[in-house]
């Protein structure tokens, strides 16, 4: 069997070349070779896909363990450089490297001709890189080095245009907000390791730990250090996976070229923080508040979302709504102890939400950079593969019967609505209608770009369809959109392959589970998959009655967003509030009080202390009768002060 170093090592190594590729064409002051770029771009992530294909096709049923070596040791804190490969990261790592090595072989066309050609592709490997490590870490600090990398590599990708300040203010925004959440991660360490010390920070040894009759105690005295520890990795996670309070980036990081939102939104960094409660399952399902909390945030966050995404005229703005929304599902499935369900809608989320990406990166290919959808129209007649492939990701985003969307979203709400006989049908009432409310922005969206009459102000015969290098990723991601569902099929005993995959994994033991205590009996599964088409279906007619025969027109408007302000404007000013104006407050009084009022008291006393010295120094004299007139006066004065004080001190 390969050694698991390997699926991380052909990405680093990719990037590592391309790098070197880039630095060598800068310093020629010629372009580098774009046909030697792409192939190279693209071999490295492929060879990661096929071996962690062929991994996952010899891998044992418990799943394995390999430790490189030692990380850190110390006297307080240790921790291995180790792999976990089991049914969790196999499923993970298998779109995560297929979709990325489709993203990346689309980005050839699509970034054809520009001036940081090899410079944008080590930075895709980088990126790829990054994930791989978060997603085989065997413990949090290694898993945090890849949250890290992940980090870093957006705020390159985002800000890749760096000509236009508005970009660079992205990439900026979109790190430190970032940051703000990994030092939620960082205290959540910090947290499992004052209960159990450094130990509890492999994900086997906390797993084995809590379930340990021995530490029943330990784990009752505990339990809220253990409680804040769970929110604080929630916290982290708001922050990767751009979640309420934490989402404003998202957004804002659509700046960047069109592949790296696909590859952020569908398959890398959004999905870790979901990725993150799921291998922390056996934590989470001891603590029935923190999921509350979790459950709370994220049916907050999805509705949400949906509504600005109606507000959005920008094509890719959109979908980064609609991204934030299908995130906010994933909570809440995760927040009701679903896990498996919650990774199955990451699953089929990666095609759908990649074909989308890569089909509006196509759309504005073949009109020049235009995103505005009130400038496009008619496109089903001029760009026809683009069409059906974002028809075929339309169709599973809205739950559509069939499609790989119907069957993750109604696993969704079916949990949801059986978690609780009180809070479940309430939940399940919001995530309906934020079902109703995204079919109606994505029917929007598809009108708008596809449908009518071509309003633009480019000529109709210089659109096109984009090239086989973009076409041919997309019509795979569309079929994975349509087929990806497939994979959660019954085989017998109420199993399914799936939800086979992850349970060794995600499964709760019995001594610990709580969840679902007091959940009820619900309809059959028809009745909710029933329902779910039909809200779909009432969605699409709300849509086609609001926008099939009335285009909005950008009436002299020439910004995407038209008149809908920034969406994200409340938590803007609640991260200013909270964050920025506290900060700067405390810049302030460090600098102007701390800082200058100590360096006042260090020239006071150095003053003093040197007034002192040259008043002192005026005595010390060369002239020797000078001195023996001065230390007989001296001696006298010690004469009279004794005799004054009787004779003694």
């Amino acid at each position: 069997m390969i050694p698991l170093w390997l699926i991380p090592l052909f990405p680093l190594i990719g990037s590592i070349v391309l790098a070197l590729i880039a630095l060598a064409s800068s310093e020629s002051k010629k372009g580098a070779d774009e046909g030697l770029v792409g192939f190279v771009g693209v071999l490295f992530p492929a060879l990661a896909f096929v071996a962690t294909a062929i991994l996952a096709a010899n891998m044992p049923e418990s799943g394995f363990r390999e430790v490189i070596g030692s990380w850190i040791n110390i006297q307080v804190f240790s921790a291995d450089f180790g792999f976990l490969f089991d049914g969790l990261s196999r499923t993970m790592l298998l779109f995560i490297t297929g979709i990325a090595t489709l993203i990346i072989l689309y980005s050839t066309g699509y970034m054809h001709g520009d001036r940081g050609f090899a410079r944008f592709f080590a930075y895709m490997n980088l990126f790829l890189f990054s994930m791989t490590v978060l997603v085989l870490s065997d413990s949090l600090p290694l898993t945090f080095l890849g949250w890290e990398g992940v980090g870093l590599c957006s705020y390159l990708l985002i800000g890749f245009w760096n000509k236009d300040i508005k970009n660079c203010k992205a990439a900026n925004k979109a790190f430190i907000v970032n940051r703000v959440g990994d030092v939620g991660f960082l205290l959540g360490m910090l947290a499992l390791v004052s209960v159990g010390g450094s130990s509890l920070l492999s994900y086997p040894e906390l797993a084995a730990w809590l379930v340990d009759p021995k530490m029943g105690e330990a784990l009752i005295a505990g339990m809220p250090l253990l409680s804040l520890a769970g929110l604080l990795f929630f916290f982290g996670c708001t922050g990767k996976s751009a979640q309420i309070p934490l989402l404003t980036w998202l957004p804002d990081a659509m700046a960047g070229p069109t592949p790296v939102s696909a590859l952020i939104h569908a398959a890398t960094m959004v999905t870790a923080g979901v990725y993150l409660l799921a291998r922390l399952s056996p934590l989470f399902a001891i603590l029935p508040d923190v999921l509350m909390v979790v459950t709370i945030v994220g049916a907050a966050t999805a509705f949400w979302a949906a509504v600005a995404g109606l507000l959005q005229n920008d094509i890719k703005k959109v979908l980064a709504y609609s991204t934030i929304s299908q995130l906010g599902y994933m909570f809440m499935a995760a927040g009701v102890a679903a896990f498996d369900v919650s990774i199955f809608h990451v699953f089929t989320h990666a095609f759908f939400k990649a074909a989308l990406f890569l089909g509006a990166g196509a759309v504005m290919h073949s009109l020049a950079g235009e995103q505005d959808m009130r400038k496009m129209g008619g496109l089903v007649h001029k760009t026809p593969v683009t069409a059906i492939v974002m028809l075929f990701a339309y169709l599973a985003i809205i739950g559509f019967p069939l499609f790989s969307g119907f069957f993750s979203k109604d696993l969704i709400l079916e949990r949801l609505y059986m978690s609780a006989p009180v809070s479940g049908p309430i939940l399940y009432g919001i995530a309906l209608l934020t079902a109703v409310i995204t079919a109606v922005y994505m029917t929007r969206l598809m009108i708008l770009t596809f449908l009518g009459k071509y309003r633009g102000n480019i000529c109709e015969s210089k659109i096109h369809e984009a090239p086989l290098s973009m076409t041919f990723p997309m019509v795979v991601l569309a079929i994975g959109a349509a087929f990806a569902g497939y994979f959660w099929v019954v085989l017998g005993q109420g199993t399914n392959c799936f939800a086979t995959w992850l349970s060794p994994v995600l499964k709760v033991p019995q001594t610990i589970a709580h969840i679902g205590a007091e959940s009820v009996e619900g309809p059959s599964a028809m009745v909710f998959a029933a329902l779910g088409t039909f809200a779909a279906i009432i969605g699409v007619f709300i849509a086609w009655k609001l926008y099939a025969k009335r285009v909005p027109a950008p009436k002299g408007d020439t910004t995407p967003t038209g008149s809908a302000a920034d969406w994200t404007f409340f938590f803007d000013k609640l991260h200013n509030v909270c964050g920025v104006l506290p900060t700067r407050f405390c810049s302030w009084f460090l600098d102007a009080v701390i800082n200058k009022l100590v360096m006042f008291i260090q020239w006071f006393f150095g003053a003093l202390a040197l007034i002192l010295g040259d008043g002192i120094r005026s005595f010390q004299v060369r002239k020797i009768r000078m001195q023996m007139g001065l230390s007989f006066a001296g001696m006298i004065l010690v004469v009279i002060v004794v005799a004054l004080c009787g004779g003694s001190f």
